[in-house]
């Protein structure tokens, strides 16, 4: 023992060092290689305390002095910790004292790692093991904690041999103790490991009694009957009760089932009562095969029941638990009843489902559910939102583990139940209510020609939900908006198994385009038909795949020859039930049934004035129009929605936006994978696209020229703007397309700056509103690109140079002349790039704004067939020339590739717009020269910098957009062409080239142009005169 008092109180490295070499050294008798740990514990403490502390946290024996040693020297017990203390008790000199002496030897290290193996390999008796939890309530650093907590596990796993009955008893007594210590501790982490390392050594216990016991403290602890921090206010502390149960939840993953009978048959007159059979658990007249329980992973124990604390104890204390206020307490609550159920047999697991049920209704035991009560769930209070909450959280998780005919059985009992509990005050009790639709509906993946039950419930859910609640102004809204939750739950179930099925409707949705780092669009029809538009809007065009469902799926479909969508197997189901138990008899009558129920139900939340009905029923639409498309539901365009009356109205625009854009999607898959889609499939888009623009068209004529709706604007713009670029480029497009176009640019210029509005088409009675700009901009910047080539090629293709091919179509009252479209595009496009509001740029950047503006005026300018008179061209000219050089600087665009070849592009077709118009170039010409020169300077400049250098981002304080830059690419030297511009030189034609080739003749003579280096002026003359030799 003096050695361990020399080893404390060393003064100096070299005194410790002799201390701990006497202390460690061999013994020539076995036993003495271990410490006597029972003599260190009936002496006295040496370590000296702290003055301010109270005798609480003294030390109370010799060993407790050399664990505090240990993990302050070994775990790192002697960081400083947020309240400034380290282990409570301890002088702070002794710290500094074994802080300096470690810092003289790392021989130090060596020694303090010994006598933790000497630690380890002697042996400890109960009251040994209860200086541990002394000394882990002490320490103030979490993490010294964690380790010495591990290091304490690992010595009570390695002492549990078989003891005496009294000493045994007592062993245990003090190892749970020290077990729930670190469950329960403040930290999560620490809960988190330990609870694992619990379930380890509780499983090695000698006995069932004691694995028991312990089982039975974590139930005690979970329901605040005991408490094991001294300090009695923490009886109710919610982390003491969230670490016992997380370490109950990882007992009960622990244990296995194996099972050692076979199933006895049932007949087919059995199978009829099998769910009353159920209902009576143990009562029943099945037979049961017979069960065992192995504990652990390695089996060390076998029992043919569980332990009796899980089977009288549990529910109770968990049921308390699911009430409780604290998030985490309620889900693991919930875990853990889910879990020991999944440990009983089906009929206990469908008694607890039952129970649950009862308590949502606050129905008594001895009490009958009966179909009036379940239909009348109103008579009867709600629980209050964490109790409900709690509960509704065991019936998703169950689920899964429940039969799908007893589900199927009792629909009409629980479909009332959630009903009652949409209509909760509290948003996440609702929300929980449609996670419980969402559990029931996922076992329908698993639906198989054998076993239909789960289809049946499937079809049942869907009837309840599209079933329109009675005198519906008088409801509440939170049943309302619970009720569209849980369509929405049930829409992406669907949405999930149309992605996932290998018929043609999921390969169509799977299909992607390959990535492009193409910088600037081609204007070609071939190219316009490859435009993957819907594909860039993937969020909002189709479902996104969810990672449970698919999961889920994909396991399913490994073990089908071919999968099938949900949708696909109800119509199946549908027709073979042939319209028997008051169920439509084909696929297509039940879709009717259901989606008009949907849609009435989505239409009436989407009008109305609460916000939280706007918001889901927004969610709600997009899905649920995609589901219209694969529903074969089209028709309800033109049976309910597409009136006259309701033509100016949002609704209309919005689903016919969501369908276009979703058709589009698909036609776009369609034509990249060629011969690979089925021939029905493309049948079925055609017939689809009819529909949608007869229904359009119809919609159209209906509208009014003034709406004072703002979502009505928003929505009518989009739609047109999508219906526009889906006009299939094949085939001859309807002659109202343009109109389409029209009347959306119409509502865009409305908004624009009074100096950027035409006194053609403005609209003196319509009052600027900044956030429908902002709403236009940020809709259809990424789109704009692909509408200005549409455009181009629809003229290309039915016009001539005199006059366009709308130009030529029955005129109408919202139809813009040629030149007034070309403006208004111009002047949108200059608006936007002139716009600094930084609220526009947050789902698109700025510097990609600006890359598809610059993209779309260079389209425009290569339009070929504009008239302007020589005032308004050269006025259109200087306007565009001015956004340019206020939004731009050529340093900045430099360091783009894609903006430079837009901006190049831009500039050259100013210039020849001016040339042919015999206007002034001046000003058009130096800005070529100073953006041709810059460019030539920093592709020069970045030569000559090394590798690493190339890679750095600009460091201007205001380029927030700089993590987007693409570096401009090297060239090598000045004297090389420049690539981008060659491109720029490329798409003009002969006549073009010969303008330009006599124009640079006259560039030296130019004002302006001696700031300019007369090496970059040549440069670009001479590959401007190559380029017209070729």
């Amino acid at each position: 023992m003096a050695s361990v008092r020399r080893v404390l109180l060393a003064a100096s490295c070299d005194e410790e060092s002799e201390a701990f070499r006497h202390l460690l050294q061999p013994h020539e008798s076995i036993s003495e290689q271990d410490l006597d740990l029972g003599l260190l514990n009936r002496e006295p403490p040496v370590l000296p305390q702290d003055g301010n502390d109270d005798s609480r946290n003294s030390s109370q024996s010799l060993l407790e002095d050399l664990l505090v040693h240990l993990a302050a020297r070994k775990f790192g017990a002697a960081a400083k910790s947020a309240k400034d203390e380290m282990i409570l008790g301890i002088d702070p000199q002794t710290f500094v004292r074994w802080e300096q002496i470690e810092a003289q030897s790392a021989e130090i290290k060596g020694f303090i790692d010994d006598l933790h193996g000497l630690l380890l390999k002697s042996e400890w008796s109960a009251f040994s093991i209860s200086t541990f939890s002394r000394v882990v309530k002490r320490l103030q650093n979490p993490r010294a904690r964690q380790r010495f907590l591990s290091f304490a596990f690992q010595i009570l796993r390695l002492s549990l041999q078989p003891k005496s009955a009294e000493v045994e008893n007592k062993f245990f007594d003090e190892a749970v103790r020290l077990l729930l210590l670190g469950v329960t501790d403040l930290w999560s982490t620490i809960r988190k490991d330990c609870a694992k390392m619990a379930a380890t050594i509780v499983f090695e216990f000698s006995s069932l009694k004691h694995i028991e016991q312990f089982m039975d403290s974590l139930l005690c602890v979970a329901m605040g009957s005991r408490s094991v921090s001294a300090d009695k206010s923490q009886v109710t502390a919610w982390t003491e009760r969230e670490g016992a149960l997380l370490a109950l939840s990882v007992l009960l993953r622990s244990i296995e089932i194996e099972s050692t009978a076979q199933q006895v048959k049932v007949n087919e007159d059995s199978k009829v009562s099998q769910v009353k059979d159920d209902i009576k658990g143990m009562l029943g007249i099945r037979q049961l095969p017979m069960i065992k329980y192995r504990f652990g992973s390695n089996g060390s124990h076998t029992f043919t029941q569980l332990p009796r604390c899980l089977v009288q104890t549990l529910k109770p204390a968990i049921y308390q638990c699911l009430r409780h206020d604290q998030l985490s307490v309620r889900q693991l609550s919930a875990q853990c009843l889910v879990e020991y159920a999944s440990l009983c047999e089906e009929p206990t697991r469908l008694l607890i489902f039952q129970e649950v049920i009862s308590k949502l209704n606050r129905i008594n035991r001895s009490d009958k559910i009966s179909d009036d009560s379940a239909r009348n769930p109103e008579e009867s209070e709600l629980l209050d939102a964490f109790e409900a909450e709690g509960l509704l959280d065991v019936l998703a998780r169950m689920a899964p583990r429940l039969p799908s005919t007893f589900l199927f059985k009792h629909w009409k009992f629980v479909f009332p139940t959630l009903e009652k509990y949409v209509i909760h005050i509290a948003s996440s009790v609702r929300q929980k209510s449609s996670s419980v639709v969402l559990a029931l509906a996922k076992q329908s993946l698993s639906a198989t020609s054998d076993d239909e039950a789960s289809l049946k419930l499937m079809v049942q859910m869907l009837l309840s939900l599209s079933k329109q609640l009675q005198d519906e102004s008088s409801l509440c809204w939170q049943r309302k908006e619970g009720r569209l939750l849980s369509i929405d739950v049930l829409i992406n179930v669907l949405g999930q198994s149309l992605l996932n099925c290998s018929s043609g409707a999921g390969k169509l949705l799977r299909w992607k385009p390959a990535p492009t780092k193409s910088y600037h669009r081609s204007r070609s029809l071939a190219d316009l038909q490859t435009c993957f538009w819907a594909h860039e809007q993937a969020q909002s065009a189709t479902w996104a795949k969810t990672k449970g469902m698919d999961e889920d799926q994909s396991a399913l479909n490994s073990n089908k020859a071919e999968s099938k969508s949900l949708v696909h197997d109800i119509n199946t189901w549908i027709e073979k039930n042939n319209g028997q138990n008051g169920l439509p008899a084909s696929g297509n009558e039940f879709w009717q049934q259901i989606m008009s129920g949907f849609i009435a139900q989505t239409k009436e939340a989407f009008e109305s004035s609460q916000f939280e009905l706007r918001r889901i029923s927004r969610q709600v639409l997009p899905g649920l129009m995609r589901l219209v498309v694969w529903t074969d539901q089209l028709n309800f365009l033109s049976l309910t929605e597409v009136v006259v009356e309701s033509a100016d109205k949002s609704w209309s625009w919005t689903c016919v936006k969501n369908i276009v854009l979703y058709l589009r999607y698909l036609e776009e898959s369609m034509v990249a994978m060629g011969d690979n889609v089925e021939c029905s499939t493309s049948l079925k888009l055609t017939t689809d696209w009819k529909t949608v623009w007869h229904n359009l068209m119809m919609l159209e004529s209906g509208a009014q020229s003034l709406s004072i709706d703002t979502e009505a604007i928003v929505a009518k713009v989009e739609a047109k703007m999508l219906a526009f670029l889906s006009v299939d480029t094949v085939t001859d497009p309807p002659q109202q397309v343009t109109r389409l176009l029209d009347g959306a640019l119409r509502l865009i210029h409305e908004q624009l700056p009074k100096a950027m509005q035409l006194l053609e088409v403005w609209n003196t009675s319509v009052n600027i509103d900044n956030s429908l700009d902002r709403q236009f901009c940020i809709f259809l910047v990424p789109l704009l690109p692909a509408v200005v080539s549409t455009l181009q090629v629809l003229n290309e293709r039915h016009g001539s140079s005199n006059s366009s091919w709308s130009d030529r179509i029955h005129s109408h009252e919202v139809d813009l002349s040629w030149n007034s479209r070309w403006l208004c595009l111009v002047r949108i496009i200059l608006s936007w790039l002139l716009c600094d509001d930084m609220f526009r740029w947050i789902t698109l950047s700025k510097s990609e704004a600006q890359s598809h503006l610059l993209d779309s005026l260079s389209v425009v300018l290569h339009f070929s067939n504009t008239s302007l008179s020589r005032a308004e061209e050269d006025e259109e000219m200087d306007r565009i020339l001015q956004c340019l050089q206020d939004t731009f600087t050529s340093t900045q665009v430099c360091t783009q590739d894609s903006n430079y070849f837009f901006l190049m592009d831009i500039y050259m077709q100013v210039w020849l717009r001016c040339l042919k118009g015999s206007n002034s170039t001046p000003k058009v010409v130096i800005a070529v020269a100073q953006l041709y020169s810059q460019r030539q300077q920093n592709c020069g400049g970045s030569d000559a910098k090394t590798t690493a250098a190339e890679n750095i981002s600009a460091e201007a304080w205001d380029d927030w957009d700089g993590d987007e830059v693409q570096q401009a690419s090297p060239v090598g030297d000045i004297s090389t062409s420049d690539f981008l511009f060659q491109e720029v030189l490329d798409y003009l034609d002969i006549s073009q080239l010969n303008l330009l080739r006599e124009a640079i003749r006259s560039i030296p003579d130019i004002a302006g142009m001696n700031d300019i280096p007369a090496e970059h002026i040549s440069q670009m003359q001479q590959q401007i005169e190559a380029c017209t030799h070729t």
